[in-house]
């Protein structure tokens, strides 16, 4: 296959991310965390069937015999990345892809949260993130309960903000679990700080992902009081750490599946994010 033609999109390849955009979407239509897909995974893939000869990735020897070729020949690399073969990759029956496709934030959550025994089987799982010399500069700091009135006095106390006796900030309640997550930077001369604080941020990504994954909905906030001097009183953060914000965590709304089994917002262009040297 030539290049020019392998950057046209071919009917049958448009027809497969309608398929899979209407897969995607089953995975909150009946409330179903893991179990989703395993059973989605067993359904043929739309691509699989369409696949055809004239598509198929040459054989090893058909390589082969064009290797010397190329290996003589040093042709002008292309314009961009290279997308002439087709891929084998099924967002929907991979269960990590499958989380990372259809994670949303949601603002407005029900009342149930994960136990703190869930929380930390899930932060043990993403301890994995990529983190030069194995620094592991971050924590979460739990907040539950009467803690979330304290978090919003004191970013009312950062904000200088005087409210009626009896009035509370309501910002903090709007989630019965909060996770604030703290970049702890670790003294290392060949582990820059930004490059730790983006190790942090990783973690706290990557923990969006497993709760998700799990079914729960999360919203990660920040904003302009996060890191003044009353909030960081509350946490007692170190000189060195910086907060990087709160995951607010709880159940997914119902009415928030349906939403989302009526939605078409798709994912964006990829080629907007690719290039090559």
């Amino acid at each position: 296959m030539s290049k020019k033609a392998g950057k046209k999109r071919r009917p049958r390849d448009v027809d497969a991310c309608d398929v899979t955009r209407d897969r995607v979407r089953a995975h909150f239509l009946d409330g179903q965390t893991g179990p989703w897909a395993r059973k989605l995974g067993a359904e043929p893939s739309p691509s699989t069937d369409a696949a055809s000869s004239s598509d198929a990735v040459p054989s090893t020897a058909a390589s082969s015999s064009t290797s010397s070729k190329t290996e003589m020949t040093v042709a002008p690399g292309p314009a961009g990345p290279d997308y002439s073969v087709p891929s084998s990759i099924d967002i929907v029956a991979d269960p990590v892809l499958h989380a990372i496709a259809t994670r949303r934030s949601i603002s407005k959550l029900d009342p149930q949260t994960p136990n703190d025994a869930d929380l930390r089987e899930l932060i043990h799982a993403v301890s994995s993130v990529a983190d030069h010399k194995g620094l592991k500069p971050w924590r979460f700091i739990i907040i539950r309960g009467h803690d979330r009135i304290r978090l919003g006095e004191a970013l009312d106390e950062a904000g200088n903000v005087q409210r009626k006796a009896g009035e509370i900030n309501e910002k903090p309640l709007r989630a019965e679990l909060l996770l604030a997550l703290v970049a702890s930077p670790q003294d290392n001369p060949k582990v820059p700080e930004w490059e730790q604080h983006a190790t942090a941020a990783g973690a706290g990504h990557l923990l969006e992902l497993a709760l998700w994954q799990a079914g729960w909905g999360v919203m990660w906030r920040s904003g302009n009081l996060t890191n003044e001097p009353a909030v960081r009183r509350l946490h007692r953060l170190k000189e060195s750490e910086l907060l990087m914000g709160w995951l607010y965590i709880g159940a997914v709304p119902e009415r928030y599946r349906q939403r989302l089994s009526n939605s078409t917002r798709p994912l964006p262009d990829p080629e907007q994010f690719l290039d090559t040297l």
